[in-house]
């Protein structure tokens, strides 16, 4: 789900959907959008556009992802998307960025293993 405002049409606003107050809830549905630039996809093309995508990619496969910094999290998620959930959340947008800092790395490992549980099995391997 992305949190744009300009695509009305395609998805759900965040105030028609019934949402837990937690960041790893609204990182989950952003990164299920299959939107253009949009979810996981558009999360880690921008991580190649940024030159870290190797350090995202690790975030998959880790049992227990290291934090980010804020530095990341803003070069990964549009600055739009990161108000949308701060508003969401009631929170300032800093305090949101400093949470996402802990909470993106294990977003983006639990939306990849969901992945790879729909992929055939000997794509698993």
């Amino acid at each position: 789900m992305t949190l744009h405002a300009d695509r009305p049409n395609r998805i759900m606003s965040l105030s028609t959907v019934q949402i837990s107050t937690e960041p790893a809830v609204l990182l989950a549905y952003y990164l299920c959008d299959e939107g253009k630039d949009c979810g996981y996809d558009g999360l880690m093309r921008r991580a190649a556009d940024h030159r870290i995508y190797d350090r995202v990619s690790r975030w998959r496969t880790a049992s227990d992802p290291e934090s980010t910094t804020v530095a990341v999290v803003r070069k990964l998620l549009p600055v739009a998307d990161r108000t949308h959930m701060a508003k969401a959340l009631g929170w300032s947008l800093g305090a949101l960025e400093n949470q996402l800092t802990s909470a993106l790395p294990k977003a983006v490992r639990d939306h990849a293993r969901t992945l790879s549980c729909r992929l055939p099995r000997w794509h698993r391997l």
